[in-house]
């Protein structure tokens, strides 16, 4: 008690403060060499390059993506058409290390990175402000897209390692967010590739030659099974990429391997467009909606 008061003054000890959750650690950080090899669409019993970068580090991602488009993938700047939608809206899922998202950011295209749980966005965006590129990242929790309807001119979709065959309700996400007339880029793994026929016309080939394993992991579809999961798309064309001479036995080295890989490719392009006819319908719908409410 003070002296010359009556005021009893109470002296509590520190308050106490509520504990707050820790942040969600992100992913593990991939093994660089798988991450290559995804990259590179490639089996995963190819060495590495004789190269000892850094995993990670400006020159690793810089020597990737000169690989990735060369030689074997020379197919894909075409393919995913790097350079035609300038100035455009463009969704990216299945970015991998957002080498893609990247080429397309430095032809003036507005990017917008999808990611999901097991993916490292925050790898792609410093490969992104090495470079001097912008986009915006965004990260997914289930086959919704967290965009509004109409959002975007292009879409890719690189499903060459997902667990699972295309989601009905993820292709159904797809068709919404796509403006009308708006195009969807898709790599899926082909059934009909090598592998396949290996097994029909060289049925003892394992007697005398090892093949090697599959570059991707994602369940394989032909370009019929392609069209009719995408049937609420217009405008399908599938094509068929991908091939390297070391995934044939030595004899087919000899053919043109252009050719081969129309025939025998490891992968499956499909484009396709929203049709301005549906959206034109689903509007209205919607005014009819409103009409009798």
């Amino acid at each position: 008690m003070e002296s010359g008061t009556g005021n009893l003054k109470l002296f509590a000890g520190p308050p106490e403060t509520a504990e707050l959750p820790a942040p969600p650690s992100p992913a593990p950080l991939p093994d660089p060499h798988v991450a290559a090899t995804r990259e590179l669409i490639r089996p995963p019993a190819v060495r590495p390059g004789r190269r000892d970068y850094e995993p990670y580090s400006a020159a690793w991602f810089d020597e990737l993506e000169q690989k990735r488009y060369q030689r074997h993938g020379r197919w894909l700047p075409k393919a995913l058409e790097f350079g035609r939608h300038p100035g455009e809206s463009l969704l990216v899922l299945g970015c991998g290390l957002g080498i893609d998202a990247a080429a397309y950011a430095r032809t003036g295209t507005s990017v917008t990175v999808a990611t999901a749980p097991d993916e490292r966005p925050d790898l792609i965006r410093e490969n992104f402000d090495r470079n001097g590129l912008t986009g915006e990242f965004i990260a997914l929790a289930g086959p919704r897209l967290p965009f509004a309807d109409g959002a975007f001119d292009v879409v890719t979709w690189n499903a060459l390692y997902d667990a699972a065959e295309p989601n009905p309700l993820r292709i159904d996400e797809l068709f919404r967010v796509l403006k009308p007339g708006g195009k969807l880029i898709g790599l899926f793994p082909a059934h009909y590739d090598t592998a396949f026929w290996q097994s029909v016309l060289l049925p003892l080939q394992w007697l005398y030659w090892r093949r090697p394993a599959d570059p991707t992991t994602a369940p394989k579809a032909t370009a019929r099974e392609l069209v009719r999961q995408f049937r609420q798309f217009g405008e399908h064309r599938v094509s068929k990429r991908h091939l390297r001479r070391g995934e044939l036995p030595y004899v087919w080295r000899l053919l043109p391997l252009v050719l081969l890989e129309r025939i025998m490719g490891r992968v499956l392009v499909l484009k396709a467009k929203k049709p301005i006819l549906a959206a034109r319908l689903h509007a209205a719908q919607i005014d009819i909606g409103r009409v009798a409410a």
